[in-house]
């Protein structure tokens, strides 16, 4: 008796699902607009839709390489009106960067801000580099180079588990350092 009232509930299951589905898209299957008040013109063709796809995480289009007209900027500029340079290619001429030496909580969340590279007149502004910074980029007072890279503003929480804030952060994402001229 049990088995029959399983497979009972089993076949009405599956003819509530069938039933449920929406019948396949077909091209040959698509509405086409009717003549509406303007008689006698021939509907446009009408072309067959695609399914969507799925949703893919949004990414960053890649940005221009810097050209070598392009003039240096100072980190003043940049933290007066950060929303101007949003995405922005630029070129900084700066000392390098100063390293964090403590290391972070465990469970720190949003962008690490201890990172800051140190342009021409001591200003400072929170950097990140694509994996460990080479020598080049790293701080030194005697030398100046010119630093490429894009001005990112961060937008989030920031902080330690208990201790964390919402923030706004420009930063500077370094991706090429040069002799300077």
């Amino acid at each position: 008796m049990a088995r029959r009232f399983i497979g009972w509930v089993a076949v009405v299951s599956l003819l509530f699902l069938a039933a449920c589905t929406p019948p396949p898209f077909r091209a040959s299957e698509a509405p086409h607009p009717s003549p509406g008040p303007t008689q006698g013109v021939s509907p446009q063709p009408t072309r067959a839709e695609t399914p969507p796809t799925p949703a893919a995480k949004p990414t960053l289009p890649p940005s221009p390489k810097p050209t070598e007209a392009q003039t240096a900027v100072g980190i003043g500029m940049i933290l007066q009106n950060p929303e101007a340079f949003r995405d922005a290619s630029v070129r900084i001429q700066g000392h390098g960067l100063i390293m964090a030496t403590v290391p972070l909580c465990p469970g720190h969340v949003g962008l690490d801000t201890r990172q800051q590279f140190v342009d021409a007149e001591g200003q400072k502004i929170v950097a990140i580099t694509h994996g460990a910074p080479s020598e080049e980029m790293l701080y030194d007072a005697e030398k100046m180079r010119l630093f490429e890279g894009y001005i990112r503003i961060f937008q989030g929480i920031i902080g330690c588990p208990g201790s964390t804030r919402e923030e706004t952060v420009p930063y500077f994402e370094i991706t090429a350092v040069k002799k300077a001229p």
